[in-house]
């Protein structure tokens, strides 16, 4: 009986403690796309926030957790009937007049973000309710500024509008606007459509045409002008091409003259000097053929009297031979050797007073008489 007791006992115990556990401990997820603010139960803010991750709060009743989206979000100031893509009021066209007082109704779209560094300070000063409390007002302001300086026609479209809402855009994402500041960060802002008085916009459609037309008509001229100016630049043209056409022909022929000319000349020249060189040539070899008949002449005429010299000589030395002693026997030798050699060929009869006796007398006397001045004994018969 007593462990019954003791059994009931401990299994009210443990529910106890896991009904306190359920108070006293608390659990709590930040997602990837929050950021966490803790409060504790005297009302304190921690001023760390709390990154994306699961916590075990102890003891939970004391501590509270508050998660905010830091993804980006979308603001908007149309008419559109149910705002599906973006948070707003229903048909919250942002009304201003511009500069000549005309009512324009400005269709907005900013997308924005919460900044993680001045979470705890908006948690602290907002908390919930950002687009009301700081967007809304600030987005208003600038708009304001920048739209009411302009003429309803600048802003309309074209340019002007691209302007103004790039001078939107600038204000809003400044590094030390009033939004940065207060720890909204804006990532772009679009101006969807800009409402006018629709007799306004006849009027300025009706001028936008008006636009066209002369614009149209000054690009007609201009076209007609260009077209004119390239008829006449291409007439200049060919004027100058057939000028320089005229006028290379006319180079060229004078070219073609000169150079047949000079050609002529070179031709002529030429023909001259070719007669001048064969006229040297045939003077040279005159000259040439002159000297060496000359030299020839001459060398002849040396050799000639060399000869006579040595030939003279030569009768000298055998006259000088003859004239020595004893040579008078020589000399009778050899006239007797020439007359028998004379002689011997002598055939048929001598004449009838004629005998070779007397033919040889008459020719020793005729030797003696050269040789030696002396009259021969004449032979008898």
């Amino acid at each position: 009986m007593k462990q019954i007791i003791s059994l009931i006992l401990a299994g009210l115990i443990l529910v106890c403690l896991l009904v306190a556990s359920i108070f006293i401990v608390d659990i709590t997820t930040v997602e990837g796309n929050q950021i966490g603010v803790k409060e504790t139960w005297d009302g304190g803010v921690e001023p760390e926030p709390l990154q994306p991750k699961t916590y075990i709060l102890f003891p939970g009743f004391t501590q509270k957790v508050f998660k905010y989206d830091m993804s980006s979000q979308v603001f908007v100031m149309n008419d559109a009937a149910m705002n599906t893509y973006g948070e707003g009021r229903g048909r919250d066209s942002y009304l201003v007049q511009s500069s000549e007082g005309q009512d324009m109704r400005i269709s907005l779209n900013i997308r924005w973000r919460r900044d993680p560094a001045h979470v705890v300070d908006l948690h602290k000063t907002v908390r919930e309710n950002v687009e009301e409390k700081i967007l809304r007002p600030e987005l208003m302001r600038v708009v304001k500024d920048n739209a009411t300086t302009r003429t309803a026609l600048d802003a309309y479209s074209g340019e002007g509008l691209v302007k103004l809402q790039s001078d939107i855009s600038k204000a809003l994402m400044a590094p030390d606007s009033d939004l940065r500041k207060r720890g909204v960060i804006v990532e772009n802002f679009v101006i969807e459509h800009i409402g006018l008085d629709p007799a306004y916009v006849e009027q300025i459609k009706a001028r936008q045409v008006a636009v066209q037309e002369r614009l149209r008509a000054i690009e007609e001229t201009k076209a007609a002008e260009a077209k004119a100016d390239r008829a006449k630049a291409e007439a200049q043209a060919a004027y100058e091409k057939a000028l320089v056409d005229a006028k290379r022909d006319k180079e060229v022929g004078v070219l073609s003259a000169q150079k047949l000319a000079e050609q002529q000349v070179l031709d002529a020249t030429a023909a001259a000097k070719r007669v001048e060189l064969a006229a040297e040539a045939d003077k040279n070899r005159n000259v040439l053929a002159a000297q060496g008949e000359q030299e020839a002449a001459l060398l002849r005429a040396q050799a000639i009297e060399a000869l006579g010299k040595a030939e003279a000589e030569a009768t000298k030395l055998k006259l000088g031979a003859y004239a020595a002693e004893g040579a008078d026997a020589f000399v009778k030798i050899e006239v007797s050797k020439s007359m028998s050699e004379a002689f011997r060929n002598i055939d048929g009869y001598l004449p009838q007073d004629m005998t070779v006796n007397l033919l040889s007398d008459s020719f020793l006397r005729a030797v003696e008489s050269l040789v030696g001045g002396k009259s021969a004994t004449p032979v008898k018969p």
